[in-house]
């Protein structure tokens, strides 16, 4: 069975301003996260030390959602995450994400680095046209998304919670089009189908195997 083993890692942990905090912060998110994305994963997200945690996952598809919530969960501290896909050739731990061995951690583990020395800040392994895709379509969106402004971000938030274009324009005194424009500068459109190529990939991945 093709499983996902997702590491995430705190930027610059040793440097942070209250890094206690943040490692209770990091320990609550975790058990959040168990109980929100229960039915996907086969082995729990577990803090395997102060700034880093693993889970293993059994529905490939909501690696991306899993990975977005962690990440706006913790803002502004920022994480990388290392995605490998593969196989678990122990017994699969249901109570931690720890003990357990395959090509699924060796590729999270060599993901997690390489995110860590250059963007996207979310890698996949193993390498191959596939992952490589996702990647680059990785790259891709964040460089869309770190470059929206403050306005850019609030009318994307309304647009995300369903508001219609109208009733954002209403709500921030401005007129349709300038929301129409705003919407369009940030990329909103092409982001999204880069996201949804992703799930269409991983989808394809799991009913393959």
């Amino acid at each position: 069975m093709l499983y996902g083993a997702v590491i995430g890692d705190i930027i610059g942990s040793r440097k942070l301003a209250d890094r206690q905090a943040v490692q209770e912060k990091f320990l609550a998110l975790a058990a959040s996260a168990n109980a929100l994305y229960a039915a996907d994963i086969a082995s729990p997200f577990t803090v395997t030390i102060g700034d880093e945690f693993q889970v293993l996952i059994k529905n490939l598809t909501a690696a991306p959602a899993m990975i977005d919530y962690v990440a706006r969960e913790m803002a502004p501290v920022g994480l990388v995450f290392g995605v490998g896909l593969g196989e678990v050739v122990t017994a699969i731990n249901p109570a931690a994400a720890i003990g357990m061995d395959g090509p699924a951690f060796h590729f999270a583990r060599r993901a997690v680095e390489l995110a860590k020395r250059k963007r996207p800040r979310v890698v996949y392994q193993p390498a191959f046209p596939g992952t490589e895709m996702i990647n680059a379509l990785h790259y891709f969106i964040e460089s869309c998304t770190r470059r929206r402004t403050r306005r850019q971000r609030q009318v994307l938030a309304y647009a995300e919670a369903s508001f219609t274009q109208e009733a954002i324009a209403g709500k921030l005194g401005i007129t349709q089009q300038s929301v129409f424009d705003i919407i369009n500068a940030a990329y909103y459109s092409e982001v999204e189908t880069a996201k949804r190529s992703i799930l269409t990939y991983l989808q394809a991945v799991s009913q393959t195997q």
